[in-house]
């Protein structure tokens, strides 16, 4: 090389060394990941997002198994919206369905026969009494939420003495 300048020709040296370094230590890196992936070692965690990592193979899905809906007597496919019961049985109470998977897992229950149909929740009608009764308990509750203090210790006091709809009343007026 002639002519050239020794701070140039240190530098370039320098920066030589700095690059080989680093390469030797991303190799060893790599080379340390791969042995400890292989010997099923948990890699150590460092900054930063871990990469992805090759993802197990699934199997199709017509090799998957189907789960059945765990009600007696009943074949159709248990739906995870449902809480994985099929959409018949999707009313019966989560304590009866934890009994028949019990049932099912000893081996008290074998195999499903005949389809019995689901028992729909009877739907209690409400009396217009109660109506009113649960309208005036949800005027009162939201009165009593936008008073403070003394306001609304008066509307509690009102309502166990005379009844909520005084109360009501009271909460309104004390609002305005």
């Amino acid at each position: 090389m002639p002519n050239t300048d020794p701070n140039i020709t240190a530098q370039i040296e320098t920066f030589t060394r700095q690059i080989v370094a680093t390469v030797e230590a991303a190799v060893t890196q790599r080379i340390q990941a791969a042995l400890a992936g292989a010997l099923g070692v948990p890699q150590k965690r460092g900054p930063g997002r871990p990469p992805k990592q090759a993802a197990a193979p699934v199997a199709p899905a017509a090799a998957r198994k189907k789960q059945l809906c765990p009600v007696p007597g009943c074949n159709n496919p248990a739906a995870p919206i449902f809480g994985m019961v099929c959409k018949d049985h999707k009313n019966v109470a989560k304590s009866k369905i934890k009994k028949y998977r019990e049932e099912r897992r000893e081996g008290k229950v074998t195999r499903p026969t005949a389809a019995q149909p689901a028992k729909a929740r009877k739907v209690k009608k409400v009396t217009p009494k109660v109506a009113r009764a649960r309208k005036l308990q949800g005027q009162y509750l939201g009165a009593l939420k936008s008073l403070q203090g003394a306001d609304r210790a008066k509307v509690k006091q009102i309502a166990a003495e005379k009844g909520v709809a005084e109360a009501v009343k009271l909460a309104q007026s004390l609002k305005k």
